[in-house]
């Protein structure tokens, strides 16, 4: 549950401020962008002046609840006044600068107020007010408790949008942060006027032909361990440019392997375009894998997290894979 303090403090900000920004992490994902429209249709019914600025490009899969284009990408020759002109900030779905990129650089040289909702773990403080809930199952689930208490109108796209965040969250209630609060939200905003089988369909059932194509490319070269409980794959730059597709088409690649009987650790290897390895980190839920991904730079949950490693692909993947082995004993 959400601190009173923090609750009285952020409804205090919403009552007496005009104008405010809202962002997400660098490949923002449903549950960052669904916090967001939510958060973001809440503020412009109240009158105020809100803008929603993240690093990346929406994914196609979820672009269905942004089609008056409200999201835009940070400029900061464009956009750095009317961040500088901000009465708050809301960060959602991240306490960790990096990955905010150059607004984050921006945002800390100045002393506005900064507003996190995460459910991910934060040592320290991150921003002048911090509702970091691990215990949720999204930040969605977050989102939604701060606008009933805020007594928002849950309807339209603001109910559209925390049911996407939640139900992306949760690999569609599959992932092991599944909580019975999770589902008492989403029944609450299925009466409000959610259609599952509508959202399911615009999240899941629309995806690019050459996005298959490269699946089936990465499910025919899987790398097994002997004992078949570890498992992963490599993308790269070759195959994304043979089969016309991008990085962000790789969004939830990682948790198809997982589906085999006897895996119970996933890592996909994805080579980006200066060279880097961005490597995602699955399991089931037997092996704590965010340990490992902390020695990386990287971090999140116990079974899902990420990093970005600087380094030879090959062997970075080569020296990962070695180590990941060492975590079944």
């Amino acid at each position: 549950m959400m601190a009173p303090a923090a609750f009285q403090e952020i409804q205090q900000l919403i009552q007496n401020g005009k104008k405010f920004i809202l962002t997400t992490h660098v490949n923002a994902d449903g549950d960052g962008i669904g916090s967001e429209i939510a958060l973001f249709t809440y503020l412009r019914e109240l009158g105020k002046e809100a803008h929603i600025f993240n690093h990346s490009a929406t994914p196609e899969n979820i672009e269905f609840l942004d089609r008056r284009g409200d999201i835009e990408l940070f400029d900061l020759q464009k956009h750095g006044e009317i961040v500088r002109e901000a009465d708050a900030v809301f960060i959602l779905d991240i306490s960790d600068w990096e990955r905010l990129r150059d607004l984050g650089k921006l945002l800390r040289q100045l002393s506005v107020t900064k507003i996190c909702l995460d459910h991910h773990p934060l040592e320290g403080r991150f921003g002048e007010v911090d509702v970091i809930s691990t215990d949720a199952s999204s930040t969605g689930e977050i989102m939604y408790e701060l606008l009933t208490k805020l007594g928002a109108r849950l309807q339209g796209k603001l109910v559209e949008a925390l049911y996407t965040a939640i139900l992306t969250d949760t690999g569609g209630f599959r992932f092991s942060n599944t909580n019975p609060r999770a589902h008492q939200i989403c029944a609450d905003l299925i009466a409000r006027g959610v259609k599952p089988h509508h959202l399911y369909q615009e999240i899941y059932e629309k995806q690019p032909a050459n996005k298959m194509r490269l699946l089936g490319k990465i499910l025919s070269n899987l790398n097994f361990s002997p004992d078949g409980r570890l498992v992963w794959f490599a993308v790269t730059q070759e195959m994304l440019k043979t089969t016309g597709t991008q990085p962000r088409d790789t969004e939830g690649f990682a948790d198809f392997p997982r589906s085999i009987d006897g895996v119970e650790l996933c890592l996909m290897f994805l080579e980006t375009e200066n060279g880097k390895a961005k490597i995602s980190f699955r399991s089931k839920g037997k092996i704590i894998i965010n340990g490992l991904a902390n020695r990386y730079g990287g971090g999140g949950h116990p079974y899902a997290s990420g990093a970005l490693v600087e380094g030879n692909f090959q062997e970075v993947m080569k020296r990962v894979v070695s180590e990941a082995k060492e975590l079944f004993g």
